[in-house]
This record gives C-alpha cells, sequence and structure tokens, in this order.
C-alpha cells in the first residue's frame, strides 16, 4: 500500500498574511472556489519569474542542487506524461526516498497546488488518503465509498454529501488526459458538470491509471511515495491545475488577466521567493507558505513566499545527474526485445516483445493522432484504440490527443510460436496534428523474422 510509508506528510501549511482563506484545491467548506497563484501575480498579463534558492547553511546544501534545478525545469516545461510511476534501481536505490520527486512535489505546493486527494491533512489513514479531495459535507465526517469498480478516487466513488474540491475534465473526468484549451471553460468543481455515468471527479491515483489501461502513473501532486520510487515528471492533472490559475481573474484561456510562470534558481541563497533546505521540525517534507487576497478579490490568494524544508533523519537519495532541458523535435522508438536493430530472428520457442518511447520534446501538449502499424505475412495490422492489432488494409488510429511523455510501453507481448513465420515490420508514428489522417510525421520503425 502507497501510505504504508512516510509520503509527503505536512505537505502544506499555510498562512494568509491579512485574512483566514483555503489555498487553490485545498481550501474547505467557506471557501471552495479559491484560486492560488505563484508570488509575483498581480492580475495583468504578465511573466511570473519566481526565484529558489537553497539555504548555504543547510546540511546536504551542494548535492541538493542537481536535483532542484532538474524539478524546476520539469515545473518550467510543463509537459504532461504517463507512466511516470518508476521503481528502478539505477534511478533510485530501493531502499531511499527520492529527494527530485518530493522537491517538484513540495515547490508545486510553493506555485499553489494542493493535494488532490484527501491525503494526511483529513485525519484518515491507509488508503482512505487517496479518496479525491473533498469536506466532510453537512454530515461532518467524510463518506468513503469506492463504487462497484473498487478502486478509490475513480468516477464511479459514491461520496454522499462530501463536497468536491478537485477541479476535473468536463469532457472526459479523465486526469491523465490534458486538453488544448484549460481554463473555467473546460473544468469544474461542480458535480452537475461530470460526464454521463460518472459520480464523482476522478483523481489521478496510480491505482485509477492501471484501471484505464495507462502504464503506472500519477500525479506529482498525489501525497504519499515509497522508498525506491522516481516520480519525476508531470501528469495532466498537475499542468491541469496550474493552468487553470495561469488563466487569470475572469477563468479564461488566452485574455488579458493571463500569466506565464518561470521558475529560476538562483544558487545557494537564503534570498529567493522559494528556499529550499533541511530541517528537522517538520516530518517529513513541507512547504511553508505565506500569502494574501489580491486587492479587491475575495477568491483569489497571491503566495508572498514560500519556504521547503525536509527532515534529516530519512535516507534521502539525490539525483547526480542534470536532465537536460528539451528541445526539437519529437523522438520516437520501437524496440523488439530491447532491441532496435533489424535484424532480429525469433525461433518458435523464444518470446516476443514490443515497446514504444516517446519523448515530445518542445511540442508536449500539442494534439497528435498516434499510429501503429505492422505489415506482416498476412496483411497488414493496426494498433486500435483498446491497445489490440486488428487487420485492415485502411490506417486504424490507436490514439487522439496530446503529445505526452511515453518512458515505455509494452504494446504486444507473445510467444514467437503463436506467429506465422516470416518477415515483420512495425512502425510507431505520430502526425504534427488530429486529423486522423496517417501522416506519418515523426515515426520510428523495426523489423524482425520469426523463423519455421
Amino acid at each position: 500500500m502507497k501510505n504504508s510509508y512516510p509520503g509527503f506528510v505536512l505537505g502544506l501549511a499555510f498562512w494568509v498574511l491579512t485574512v483566514e482563506a483555503g489555498v487553490f484545491e485545498f481550501t474547505d467548506e467557506f471557501n471552495i472556489e479559491i484560486i492560488t497563484h505563484p508570488p509575483g501575480y498581480s492580475g495583468q498579463t504578465e511573466e511570473l519569474i519566481v526565484t529558489v534558492g537553497i539555504s548555504p547553511l543547510s546540511p546536504h546544501a551542494v548535492a541538493m542542487e542537481i536535483p532542484v534545478q532538474n524539478a524546476i525545469n520539469t515545473w518550467n516545461q510543463l509537459a504532461p506524461t504517463i507512466g511516470n510511476v518508476r521503481f528502478d534501481e539505477a534511478l533510485v536505490p530501493r531502499h531511499m526516498f527520492d529527494f527530485e520527486s518530493v522537491v517538484l512535489h513540495e515547490l508545486g505546493h510553493c506555485i499553489g497546488l494542493g493535494h488532490p486527494n484527501l491525503a494526511s491533512e483529513s485525519g484518515l489513514g491507509g488508503a482512505d488518503k487517496d479518496f479525491t479531495s473533498t469536506t466532510r459535507g453537512g454530515n461532518n465526517r467524510f463518506d468513503l465509498n469506492s463504487g462497484a469498480d473498487g478502486v478509490i478516487g475513480s468516477g464511479d466513488d459514491r461520496r454522499g454529501d462530501d463536497v468536491n474540491l478537485h477541479w476535473f475534465n468536463k469532457e472526459n473526468n479523465n486526469p491523465f488526459v490534458l486538453p488544448e484549451i484549460v481554463d473555467r471553460t473546460t473544468y469544474s468543481q461542480n458535480l452537475a458538470d461530470l460526464p454521463v455515468g460518472h459520480f464523482f471527479a476522478a483523481n489521478a491515483d496510480r491505482d485509477l491509471s492501471l484501471l484505464l489501461g495507462l502504464p503506472e502513473s500519477e500525479a506529482v501532486m498525489q501525497q504519499g511515495i515509497f522508498p525506491g520510487e522516481a516520480r519525476r515528471t508531470l501528469v495532466a492533472d498537475d499542468i491541469a491545475t496550474l493552468r487553470i490559475a495561469m488563466s487569470g481573474l475572469d477563468g479564461r484561456q488566452g485574455t488579458t488577466d493571463d500569466y506565464t510562470l518561470v521558475l529560476q534558481y538562483t544558487g545557494l541563497t537564503d534570498r529567493a521567493d522559494i528556499v529550499v533546505g533541511f530541517n528537522d521540525a517538520v516530518a517529513f517534507s513541507a512547504c511553508r507558505i505565506t500569502g494574501s487576497f489580491l486587492p479587491h478579490r475575495d477568491d483569489h490568494i497571491v503566495i508572498r513566499e514560500g519556504q521547503i524544508s525536509f527532515n534529516p533523519g530519512f535516507d534521502w537519495f539525490f539525483n547526480p545527474e542534470l536532465t537536460p532541458i528539451a528541445s526539437g523535435q519529437p523522438v520516437l522508438s520501437i524496440w523488439v526485445n530491447n532491441q532496435s536493430s533489424s535484424a532480429v530472428e525469433l525461433r518458435p520457442e523464444d518470446m516476443l516483445s514490443l515497446k514504444i518511447t516517446l519523448t515530445p520534446e518542445e511540442h508536449a501538449g500539442r494534439q497528435a493522432d498516434y499510429w501503429v502499424k505492422a505489415v506482416t505475412p498476412f496483411g497488414d495490422y493496426w494498433l486500435d484504440a483498446q491497445l489490440q492489432f486488428v487487420r485492415s488494409d485502411t490506417p486504424v488510429l490507436a490514439y487522439g490527443g496530446p503529445l505526452i511523455d511515453l518512458p515505455v510501453m509494452v504494446i504486444f507481448e507473445s510467444p514467437a510460436s503463436n506467429l506465422p513465420a516470416g518477415d515483420y515490420t512495425i512502425t510507431f508514428a505520430v502526425d504534427g496534428n488530429q486529423d486522423q489522417r496517417y501522416d506519418k510525421t515523426y515515426h520510428s520503425s523495426v523489423s524482425f523474422t520469426v523463423l519455421p
């Protein structure tokens, strides 16, 4: 169970300088629609530059520099990904907590984002903390029912009179899909705006990703992490929440009160909008922030400063590798049995595994069509939306939506003996637009032979 580990306890503490209020997402029954903005927002179109420093006298000050810079770059790129939950000793030793993953989470708090799940501030324990964030409702208790699918935090949860605090995609209630327009016209907290057949707002929990047939994925802002786990990239829900705030006071994308956000690393200094350091006064990690209402607005709060603290008593892993900033065209790869060559031969007793990866680079979030074509000795096959290969002489779309990061995705596994002998060529392609035409703008192919 995810919550059997310390996780992001004390993930957000908040004080308003002038009056009491809630924070974005984690409001209360009196302040449900509060939106919280990063430091510097004034209600006008602007580029917000929010500085991030590391306390120079903190333990591990130098070791923190690379993972903090990586986390800053991740927030600046706002690239939606799936498959971001990774357990790999080459990334993080199994007995250690990944500092980069946790600081990425805490930076989200310091720019105004809360937990999409009930989390530790609810007072609940175990898996109950993974239900979508709400108030207790009129009966002054959380009503927790995971619905017919038995998956906590999905769209069929039954929550009684609990009042939803989570902004959801009105079209599909899918926190792993990012539409082109993200603002109050496409997102809502009002359960009346849910798609037909949904009963409650879904949150980007890893169990929901598996229910939807995705590689294991979870919002960075979801509270809770295992030792040995890396969660270093954002999912659609993380980005959507921030973009709702970035749509400004009118809640509409593309108008004069929108803003962009740039986090800027300023080195070893206590003079920054957000300062990171170690402090044994916190249980695990925390971002403590101060803020105040925008003038003449009781529904928009601007953060003034933030302080991120980590407990030094845990075994922290500091990523020593600076992640390059994404640039250029999307990069696609396809492998047969972990090989990208075109000279792979398979005997009938061998297993066949096909995997794909996609790095969208600067095109992240752009709408595109995804295709997988298999040229076989018995005709052309296409991967369909159910991730099944179907016979067709005309292209069959696998998926239409935003370009997202796919670290590794298995699209086919079978004993080679299940396939007729002969030559096969598999092509993974994405288009530069979403028109359901097989343009093959970016593509990668691999070939193999099944021996008799």
